[in-house]
């Protein structure tokens, strides 16, 4: 069976997404916030399953770690990274 350029296999089912949600007494917007996604996207993710990515962010919860929550200092070394990469690919060429 050939997969499409999207198409992903699910690593948990929308039934054990609920259960994990449920069986820590939170609601869909606390997950969602843990996650960074909205409500209705952990909503579908109970109804279609998630990939693996998904899942190891609910083994980042079942860990403790909170929330990401990017800070202006991360923001700024994104610019400073992207500005070295556009300097060494001008130097490039």
């Amino acid at each position: 069976m050939s997969l499409s350029r999207n198409a992903s296999r699910k690593f948990l089912s929308g039934e054990e997404v609920r259960a994990f949600r449920v069986s820590r007494d939170l609601t869909q917007t606390e997950l969602a916030d843990w996650l960074g996604l909205t409500p209705q996207a952990v909503g579908k993710y109970e109804i279609r399953g998630v990939t693996k990515a998904v899942a190891l962010a609910f083994s980042a919860i079942n860990r403790g770690l909170p929330p990401f929550k990017p800070t202006k200092d991360d923001i700024n070394a994104v610019r400073i990274h992207d500005r070295i990469k556009a300097l060494r690919n001008k130097d490039e060429q």
